[in-house]
């Protein structure tokens, strides 16, 4: 059997991408240790070392890395819609082989032996593969696509 399906890379494609793989991903909680090393850092700087330079850089660095998690989900999508496949059409063809994913600007292909887990979300699902993530839109699938791809996956 194939299975043959469409979509755009676009803004809300990215939201919704970002947003259902987000639970699933090492990143959805703070760097703490990081951040308590730096405030640490930078207080021995400015009152251990007399270093008020040295400090405020170490206290600004825990700054702004509170500032990247608390906006990550805006910078992720704005750098996908900077890169050179935003606004392409991507074909994702489901075979006895795995999934194909073709467009303009980059080809990749997943076998089933390659995918150790299949989730699903809300709005798609996400395949788990040593190489990290993918995530597929319900809203390109019909049912019969996503029962094939649940059967290949768990052989």
């Amino acid at each position: 059997m194939v299975f043959t399906t469409t979509y755009k890379l676009d803004k809300p494609y990215f939201y919704e991408c970002f947003d259902q793989s987000l639970p699933y991903s090492k990143r959805a909680q703070p760097k703490y240790f990081l951040l308590a090393l730096l405030v640490v850092l930078g207080l021995f700087g400015i009152y251990g070392l007399g270093d008020h330079y040295l400090g405020t850089f170490l206290l600004m660095l825990a700054l702004l890395e509170c500032i990247a998690f608390y906006y990550r989900r805006p910078w992720w999508v704005t750098r996908q819609m900077l890169s050179r496949a935003s606004g392409s059409e991507v074909t994702l063809t489901f075979d006895e082989d795995g999934i194909k994913s073709t467009n303009h600007y980059k080809n990749y292909q997943l076998a089933w032996h390659d995918i150790n887990e299949v989730i699903t979300t809300d709005c798609g699902l996400l395949l788990k593969s040593k190489s990290g993530m993918q995530y597929i839109s319900k809203a390109i699938l019909d049912e019969e696509t996503i029962d094939f791809i649940h059967k290949k996956a768990t052989q």
